[in-house]
């Protein structure tokens, strides 16, 4: 049987395991909510270094982009310079040329350089188009070269002027009846003797 002091020790030894489950319950709460604290401020900290190293990257690409940019932007102006030089240059001895071959004229070692700067992309499809060439000639004050593709004069025609006067240098090409222009400043006129050669070649082809 159970005697009344059994009962006590009962309620005590069950009052004693409450507060120690309680304590224990809050002792891991307690761990858990430190645990989350801690992988809040570790995730918190990687998040800010994160955006952090995003900042830099964008300054650096930013900065690296600009710096190119610039880079361009002389070299193009060096690049625009040499031109307007070398156009000046071969303007100068270029009436010594009259009479002769227009392609060879552009192949030359000292003049392709010019060319291939002047016609960019284009420049091959250009010399292609020069292949069977008329002799150089004076058109008023410029000298005109013209030619068009070898065994194929109605696909594609070329032709280039040279002014002494102003020490520049035009290029034209002609393909499917399509005419493009080289050399020309922003509403810049197309010279007179371009006009009439595209007309003549345009006319010939539409017979």
């Amino acid at each position: 049987m159970l005697r009344p002091s059994d009962g006590l020790n009962l309620n005590d030894f069950f009052c004693k395991m409450t507060r120690s489950m309680d304590s224990k319950s809050q002792t891991i709460l307690s761990r858990v909510v430190f645990l989350a604290k801690k992988v809040a401020k570790v995730l918190l900290y990687a998040l800010a270094t994160l955006v952090l190293i995003y900042f830099i990257f964008k300054v650096w690409e930013y900065t690296a982009e600009s710096s190119q940019q610039e880079a361009t932007k002389v070299l193009r102006g060096e690049q625009s310079e040499q031109f307007s030089n070398l156009s000046k240059q071969i303007a100068t001895y270029s009436p010594l040329a009259v009479g002769g071959p227009s392609l060879q004229f552009v192949q030359r070692s000292v003049n392709e350089p010019l060319f291939q700067y002047l016609l960019g992309s284009s420049y091959q499809a250009f010399i292609t188009a020069l292949e069977d060439s008329v002799a150089l000639v004076y058109v008023g004050p410029a000298i005109f070269g013209a030619g068009c593709q070898k065994l194929g004069c109605a696909l594609s025609q070329a032709a280039y002027l040279i002014d002494p006067s102003k020490g520049r240098v035009y290029a034209a090409t002609i393909e499917n009846g399509k005419t493009r222009y080289f050399g020309l400043m922003e509403g810049e006129a197309i010279p007179a003797a371009f006009e009439g050669w595209a007309a003549k070649q345009i006319a010939g082809d539409s017979k």
